[in-house]
């Protein structure tokens, strides 16, 4: 069965489960992949670095306001917690859809993103991915 891929923040790089890390701000996606991660080409390793990047931008300046917003008190997943403020569930609706937009701007799909990520977690790390 296949979900809509999501976007949350969290308080390290990582679109909701390869995009749900970002909010805990972390950006993590369910999405159904295959059982074996597949090599991904330089190229495709390439992209998504510079992708990354420009998500952790946004993710921080996200982060930011709302710890803001919160009191400097925020807990992990935020995005993902239920009675969410209006100010606090529209920067977590905000950085879902940027981030989306990152990855599809810089010519990538979401799945394709999470696959890449979902690659460079293996342990051990293949070597070709970002450290």
């Amino acid at each position: 069965m296949m979900k809509r891929s999501t976007v949350q923040l969290s308080h390290r790089f990582s679109l909701k489960a390869v995009i749900g890390s970002f909010f805990a701000f972390g950006l993590v996606a369910s999405v159904m992949l295959p059982e074996a991660v597949q090599a991904q080409t330089p190229e495709e390793i390439e992209k998504y670095t510079t992708i990354a990047k420009q998500i952790e931008r946004q993710r921080m300046q996200d982060y930011a306001e709302v710890k803001k917003l919160m009191g400097g008190n925020v807990p992990p997943n935020i995005c993902q917690q239920g009675n969410l403020t209006q100010p606090v569930q529209n920067v977590c609706d905000r950085f879902e859809a940027t981030s989306r937009e990152i990855i599809t701007r810089n010519g990538m799909t979401v799945a394709k993103f999470n696959e890449i990520f979902r690659f460079c977690q293996q342990s051990p790390k293949p070597k070709e991915c970002p450290k």
